[in-house]
C-alpha cells in the first residue's frame, strides 16, 4: 500500500478537475455529522428559558463548571 506522502505526490500531479473529483470521493468518505437540534427542540429549549424552567449561564460559566475556567 501507498504511504500518505506517495500519495500526496501523486495527487500533485493532477489536473484542477482530477482533484476536484478526489476531493468530493473523500467527502463523500466521511460519515455524516451529526445532527443539531431540530427547531421543535429550539423552540422547547427557548420557551424553558422563557419560562424561568431553566437558567441560562455564561460561556465562562460553562467553562467553570468543567473545571477548565
Amino acid at each position: 500500500m501507498a504511504t500518505l506522502l506517495e500519495i500526496q505526490k501523486e495527487a500533485d500531479g493532477l489536473s484542477f478537475e482530477e482533484k476536484a473529483g478526489l476531493i468530493a470521493h473523500l467527502l463523500e468518505s466521511f460519515p455524516d455529522p451529526p445532527g443539531g437540534p431540530d427547531d421543535a427542540e429550539v423552540a422547547r429549549r427557548v420557551e424553558e428559558m422563557d419560562s424561568g424552567e431553566v437558567v441560562p449561564i455564561t460561556h465562562e460559566q460553562f467553562l467553570a463548571e468543567l473545571g477548565r475556567g
